[in-house]
């Protein structure tokens, strides 16, 4: 669900029916609008081009020679919504960007400008997108699918090793999750898709957030935003993956604490502090093993697990008997 495209398609809405109601308002008057025959036969020869490049360039031609035309809205329109159509996200944002060379006018820039924005989001065109959504954001802060896209788009970032929009990316997806928990839904959305695109999305942030709370190296985070990705029953194996390692690290700190403290109650305590944590990551490895079992793209890390899973839960329960109804017990799920 695309709210900015819906919110674009109200305004549209609004627009026409403003104009209907100044041209009602008009109809008293004797004089219509004039239109030359050569405006019409420019605007003609935009329409008989063939591709959307080559409209653009006649529509290019059209506004130099006639600025003032009252046929350049609908010339605007038209074009807007040929771009809006294109597929391929790199064609959609060069078309657009041509569009926004000789339709300057705020109200034509407004027709592509959330065109362009989730074109380069689509096509992994970071530093544009978080550019032109800052003056987006600026003036609708609670765009709530605008603060989700860009999180997901900066953990793509993070995962490729580029941290430059993991503090915006972090913050936006808070934002965002606070939002969809408030239930904020934007004007205009009904309450079934509203339900749907909660559902979806939530966990796509928790994920989101989750892995650049993880590349951030903030592990108590990246845990609590990775466990509720996993308990909206997030799509991602990386999700449990990353909890495995992530409870491991945690498990093997502690076994580190505990192995050079004075024998004592204290020691006894930090006891059970490591086997607590010793069962949370036995369930972690279980859950990632469910998930990544007969996917050829994490084979290799899944057997290694089940390798690692076995070692403790045999030291953990002095056998591995039990140890393949944890796992299935994820299966089900």
């Amino acid at each position: 669900m695309k709210f900015r495209i819906l919110s674009a398609c109200a305004l549209a809405c609004v627009c026409a029916l403003a104009g209907a109601g100044v041209a009602s308002a008009q109809d008293s008057k004797p004089a219509d609008v004039k239109v030359s025959g050569g405006e019409r036969d420019a605007a003609a020869k935009i329409d008989k081009a063939k591709g959307t490049e080559a409209r653009l360039q006649a529509a290019s031609e059209f506004v130099k020679k006639y600025p003032k035309s009252s046929l350049r809205p609908q010339v605007a329109q038209k074009l807007a919504d040929e771009i809006a159509a294109t597929q391929d996200a790199q064609l959609k944002i060069s078309l657009a960007q041509t569009y926004l060379d000789f339709f300057k006018e705020p109200s034509e820039a407004a027709l592509v400008n959330d065109i362009l924005l989730n074109a380069y989001i689509n096509a992994g065109r970071t530093d544009d997108a978080f550019k032109m959504a800052s003056a987006r954001l600026a003036k609708n802060p609670d765009d709530v699918d605008l603060l989700r896209s860009l999180a997901v788009l900066a953990s793509n970032e993070v995962i490729k090793g580029n941290n430059t929009y993991a503090a915006q990316g972090q913050q936006y997806g808070a934002k965002a999750i606070e939002l969809l928990e408030a239930d904020k839904k934007p004007a205009g959305v009904d309450d079934a898709k509203w339900a749907t695109y909660k559902a979806d999305s939530l966990p796509a942030l928790y994920r989101a957030t989750g892995i650049i709370a993880y590349k951030a190296n903030d592990p108590a985070t990246a845990t609590a935003r990775l466990e509720k990705a996993a308990a909206l029953k997030s799509a991602d194996p990386g999700v449990y993956l990353l909890l495995s390692d992530l409870n491991y690290s945690q498990y093997e700190q502690l076994a580190k604490q505990y192995q050079v403290m004075p024998a004592g109650a204290d020691k006894q305590a930090a006891l059970k502090r490591v086997e607590a944590q010793m069962d949370k990551t036995i369930e972690a490895y279980a859950q990632a093993i469910a998930i990544t079992e007969g996917n050829a793209q994490y084979q290799a890390a899944h057997d290694q697990m089940r390798q690692d899973l076995e070692g403790l839960y045999k030291y953990r329960h002095g056998s591995t008997q039990g140890l393949q109804q944890a796992i299935d017990k994820y299966k089900k799920q």
